[in-house]
This record gives C-alpha cells, structure tokens and sequence, in this order.
C-alpha cells in the first residue's frame, strides 16, 4: 500500500487549531522555536538561529511533501492564524501505510490544549482521509506533557524502546511508543 500525502483543502481545523502550510511568514515562530533549547536538539528547527536559517527550515518544511517523505503543518492560532507550532508526519517506507508524527508548540503557547488538538486533527485526517493504517509517535519518558498529549489525543502507550532515540548532539534516549490506528476512530 503506498500512500502519497497532500496538502488538506484549506488545511485542517476545529476552531481553536489550524493546521496549514509554512508561509515565509511564519519565521517569528521559527525563531520562537529556536529558542527553545529542547526543540533543537530532536528536530530541525536551527539552534543558532539567523533569518536565512530560519528559511530554510522553512524550506525544508515544504520539501517534505514534494520529496515524498511526509508532511509538515504549521499549527496555527485558528482566530489569528499566527502559527505557534509545527506538526509532522513521516511516511515509513519501509512499514507501507506507517506514518510517524513529531510536533512542538512554542513556549508561550503552551498549555492551551494546542499540542493534542493538532495531533488529533492531523491523526484523525492521516487515517480516514489520507489511506494511513498506523500512525505513531516516539517520545522520551521524561516529556509527561507530550505523553498526555498524544493520550488525550485517542492514542495508546504501546511500550518503551530502550536507548533508541538519537539527539543532533549524539545522546542516547529511551522512546515510549504511541500509536493511533484506524480501527480506533
């Protein structure tokens, strides 16, 4: 089963979240993101951030479609549409059907639900709309909030990989596995 994403329609919304695609101006939060030192060290987001990296990050954020690789959002403020996040999801090439999702919400936006709105709008769409069968999600056992998230969300904690995540600075960590599949809808 190959599985070949697009952009959704006018993006994904429930009033409060707005899933869209990068805009150049969107670099305000990729700054914000920056700064954040734990956003870096697990995406791409730069960690010395300049106005040229940023656009490239945001760059990168749209080669992910026409590469084939996946999808990345911009979580945005639904009334506002200033974006406070970002949400992705990675095919598995090797798993047809799999798609992995990661995500992050700037500082100041936190706390507002906004993390587990957009990992369920974006879930919900990848497995009715988008032909995904699994999606899923590795995090550190340490990030409660991400963890409540993802069950907040509709997933289920499956278990715990030991030492199989890899920061961009060469650390080693265990990743709790989440997974959300059709049947669950």
């Amino acid at each position: 089963m190959s599985v070949r994403l697009a952009y959704p329609g006018d993006g994904l919304t429930d009033g409060v979240a707005h899933l869209r695609r990068w805009s150049e101006a969107d670099l305000g939060c990729v700054r914000e993101a920056a700064a954040d030192p734990r956003i870096p060290e697990w995406t791409t987001v730069p960690a010395a951030f300049t106005e040229a990296e940023g656009l490239a990050f945001i760059r990168r954020q749209w080669s992910r479609l026409d590469s084939g690789e996946g999808i990345s959002l911009a979580l945005s403020d639904a009334a506002t549409d200033e974006a406070m996040g970002l949400i992705v999801l990675l095919l598995q090439p090797s798993r047809p059907g799999v798609a992995e999702t990661g995500y992050w919400v700037i500082p100041r936006a936190r706390g507002r639900g906004l993390a587990t709105r957009a990992i369920r709008l974006t879930s919900t769409w990848a497995l009715a709309d988008a032909g995904l069968a699994r999606v899923q999600a590795l995090v550190e056992p340490d990030n409660e909030a991400s963890a409540r998230a993802l069950l907040a969300a509709g997933f289920r904690a499956e278990g715990t990989l030991r030492s199989f995540l890899l920061s961009g600075d060469g650390r080693r960590a265990d990743a709790m596995v989440f997974s959300r599949i059709a049947a669950d809808l």
